[in-house]
C-alpha cells in the first residue's frame, strides 16, 4: 500500500511538473523579428520583452479572458480581455486561439519538434491553410507555429528548460497605476443603475440622456442614421447600443458584439456612428454611467 501510494503521489508530483517552463520565443511578423522570455505555471503565461525600446511585461489567463500589459519604466498596467486586439497584437498564441474559434481547425498528424512530442494542427479558411502549429502536449503550449498568409511571419520557442513556478510573476507589483489604451488613469466604473427610465423619442433628435435612463427610437425607412455621441461634463460616461425588433433583442450578427456597442467617453470627447437598417428595429441606448449629449439624425 505504501509502495503505491508514493506511486500515486509520483504520479500527480509528474502531471503537476507538466507545461511549467521557461523559454525564449522568437515572434516574427513579416520580417520584423521580437525576442520574448516565456515563462508558463500550466493556467497562465508571462512574456517579457523590449519593444520600440519600452520594457514591456505581458501577463496571461486565458480562462479569465484576461491579458494584463505591464509597463515597468511607467509603472502602468493595461488590462483587457485576451482577444482584444491589443492582445492579439502582442500574444501569437491568443492569436491561435482567435483564429481557431472563427475557421476550420484540422489535425495533421504528430511530430517532434525542439524535442517534444507536438500535434501538428493546421487552421483553415475555407480552402485557404491559414496558420500551421505545432502544439506540446506536455507543455500545453505551441512550440511553433507559421503564418501562410503573411510572408517570413512565424513563432517558435528555443532554449526550454523546467522552471519552479513563481506565483509573484503572474500578479500586477504593488505601486502600478491602471491605465487605458490611450494611457489615462482608469476611473472605476460605478455598479449598473437599479432601475431604467424609457425616454422614447423622435428623429431628429439632440439632447442629453443620463445615467439609468434608455434612450429609444424607432427605425421607419431604410437610410443611414448618423449618431454622435458626446461627453461634456467633468465625469466619465458610458452607454450600451440595443437593437430590438418585435420585442426581441436582435442577434449578434445584426448588431455586433458588446465591446464594440460600449461606448464610455471621458470629458471632451465625442464618437460618431453610422447606423444603415430596415424599417422596424427599435434602437436602444442605455446609459449606465454619466450623462451623455445625443445628435441623431438622418444623414443627407
Amino acid at each position: 500500500m505504501k509502495r503505491i501510494n508514493f506511486i500515486f503521489i509520483m504520479l500527480i508530483i509528474s502531471i503537476a511538473g507538466k507545461a511549467q517552463f521557461r523559454a525564449v520565443m522568437e515572434n516574427v511578423i513579416s520580417g520584423d523579428k521580437n525576442i520574448y522570455t516565456v515563462f508558463s505555471d500550466k493556467t497562465h503565461y508571462r512574456y517579457e520583452l523590449t519593444q520600440d525600446g519600452q520594457k514591456m511585461i505581458i501577463i496571461v489567463d486565458p480562462g479569465a479572458n484576461k491579458t494584463r500589459i505591464l509597463l515597468p519604466d511607467k509603472r502602468f498596467y493595461l488590462q483587457v480581455p485576451c482577444n482584444s486586439m491589443m492582445s492579439l497584437e502582442n500574444d501569437p498564441v491568443q492569436s491561435y486561439a482567435m483564429l481557431k474559434s472563427h475557421y476550420t481547425e484540422q489535425d495533421a498528424g504528430k511530430e517532434d519538434v525542439a524535442g517534444f512530442a507536438c500535434d501538428k494542427k493546421e487552421i483553415y479558411a475555407d480552402n485557404d491553410k491559414v496558420i500551421t502549429a505545432w502544439i506540446a502536449e506536455e507543455l500545453n503550449f505551441p512550440v511553433k507555429m507559421i503564418n501562410h498568409l503573411n510572408e517570413n511571419t512565424y513563432m517558435n520557442l528555443k532554449d526550454i528548460s523546467e522552471w519552479q513556478p513563481d506565483e509573484s510573476l503572474f500578479k500586477t507589483p504593488d505601486g502600478y497605476t491602471q491605465v487605458d489604451e490611450r494611457m489615462r488613469p482608469v476611473i472605476p466604473e460605478p455598479p449598473a443603475p437599479e432601475k431604467w427610465t424609457v425616454k422614447r423619442v423622435q428623429l431628429p433628435f439632440h439632447g442629453d440622456v443620463s445615467r439609468g435612463e434608455i434612450l429609444v427610437f424607432t427605425i421607419d425607412k431604410s437610410a443611414h442614421y448618423k449618431v454622435i455621441v458626446e461627453n461634456k461634463t467633468d465625469k466619465p460616461a458610458k452607454m450600451i447600443r440595443y437593437f430590438f425588433k418585435d420585442g426581441k433583442e436582435a442577434p449578434e450578427k445584426i448588431e455586433g458584439p458588446e465591446r464594440f456597442r460600449t461606448t464610455r467617453l471621458y470629458s471632451g470627447e465625442k464618437v460618431p456612428e453610422t447606423l444603415i437598417l430596415d424599417p422596424g428595429y427599435d434602437i436602444h441606448f442605455n446609459v449606465f454611467e454619466g450623462t451623455m449629449l445625443f445628435d441623431i439624425h438622418e444623414e443627407e
